[in-house]
């Protein structure tokens, strides 16, 4: 994978990462109408895992990319 690729890829995490916080701020709106607990639970809790996941992603593509940027800095 290229670097401009791995940029491309934690971009993408970084947009679904602010559409997800997105849908938290608009799901917490909706529960205030709801009377579900449950449901509202799991649909938070399916959010927040989203969330880590991607978060995820994107910090390994930053370390592969400082990695790489190590191997090629001789001052490194």
């Amino acid at each position: 994978m290229t670097d401009q690729e791995r940029l491309s890829n934690i971009q993408s995490y970084a947009w679904t990462l602010e559409l997800l916080g997105e849908a938290l701020v608009q799901h917490d709106e909706v529960l205030e109408c709801e009377h579900n607990p449950h449901l509202s639970f799991r649909n938070t809790a399916g959010i927040h895992q989203a969330i880590r996941i991607i978060s995820r992603l994107a910090s390994e593509q930053c370390a592969k990319m400082i990695d790489l940027g190590n191997l090629n800095d001789p001052a490194a």
